[in-house]
């Protein structure tokens, strides 16, 4: 019994040598296709990485007066104690909690101004 695999291979037919070039020049296509949406994602995560917000609020100087807020300014009890924050762009929300209730009090970044604040009392 004759090895197939000593056979010698037959040259293919011309129709299915073009079907096999144009095979390899779509698959040559959908590759570079592929490479290049690949690198735009890659692109896209490095830019978001790399590029800060141009609106974003600036570094203060290393010199920059640090602001005192005390808790009697805020029109809070003297036994007031922070116990959760919360940032959201230059916005700051601190919340106090006393003897008598929670306050909310949110705050402008850099310059530390109040611009609202909420009482949530127990009765």
């Amino acid at each position: 019994m004759a090895d197939p695999y000593d056979e010698e291979e037959k040259p293919l037919d011309p129709a299915v040598v073009r079907v096999q070039e144009r095979l390899r020049r779509l698959m040559l296509i959908a590759g570079l296709t592929l490479g290049l949406g690949l690198l735009a994602v890659l692109a896209g995560i490095v830019y978001r990485i790399v590029i800060t917000d141009p609106g974003g609020s600036a570094a203060l100087p290393k010199d920059a007066a640090t602001p005192t807020v005390s808790l009697s300014g805020l029109g809070l009890e003297p036994g007031a104690r922070i116990v959760s924050s919360a940032m959201d762009g230059n916005r700051l929300s601190l919340t106090f909690a006393d003897d008598t209730g929670t306050s909310v009090v949110i705050f402008e970044m850099p310059a530390m101004t109040v611009v609202g604040r909420l009482r949530v009392t127990a009765d």
